[in-house]
């Protein structure tokens, strides 16, 4: 993306597949809509991100995704009955984020954040930035804007 065009997308549309550990960008299209909820901080936060980071691969921001490839939801056969909450062994789906689009984006990075583990007891809690957590890069992907990557 040209560091100075006027043209660019302020956000992006992105459309992910996963099964099992298996990521892919499907689908990518700019869009012209401001982005809120993401992060700038580099605090550790436990969750599940896509992270858009500038050609040398440093994150520029964050934006949390809600999905859940523990469980799946399944709907009764008889009209009125209560929607219920299976596990499945391998998780299968698709879900769709919007990001900010900064000038320097080149790529995006789909993130599981583990928070740092509890100190032991009787231990004060080390401070916020210095807890390690687990930080799992599931995917990155090249920021193609106009369709199709």
């Amino acid at each position: 993306m040209p560091e100075n065009d006027s043209t660019a997308p302020r956000a992006v549309r992105l459309i992910f597949e996963y099964d099992g550990d298996d990521i892919r960008l499907v689908h990518q299209s700019p869009v012209d809509v401001a982005v809120t909820g993401f992060d700038t901080r580099r605090e550790l936060r436990a969750g599940r991100f896509v992270e858009v980071r500038d050609s040398e691969g440093n994150g520029l921001v964050r934006v949390p995704v809600r999905i859940d490839t523990a469980s799946a939801e399944v709907f009764p056969e008889t009209p009125g009955e209560p929607i219920t909450r299976v596990d499945v062994e391998r998780p299968k789906g698709a879900f769709t984020v919007v990001v900010p689009a900064p000038p320097a984006s080149r790529s995006v990075a789909v993130l599981d954040v583990r928070a740092p583990a509890p100190p032991p007891p009787g231990e004060a809690a080390p401070p916020r930035a210095a807890g390690k957590g687990e930080e799992t890069v599931l995917g990155v992907f090249d920021l193609q804007f106009g369709g199709q990557p």
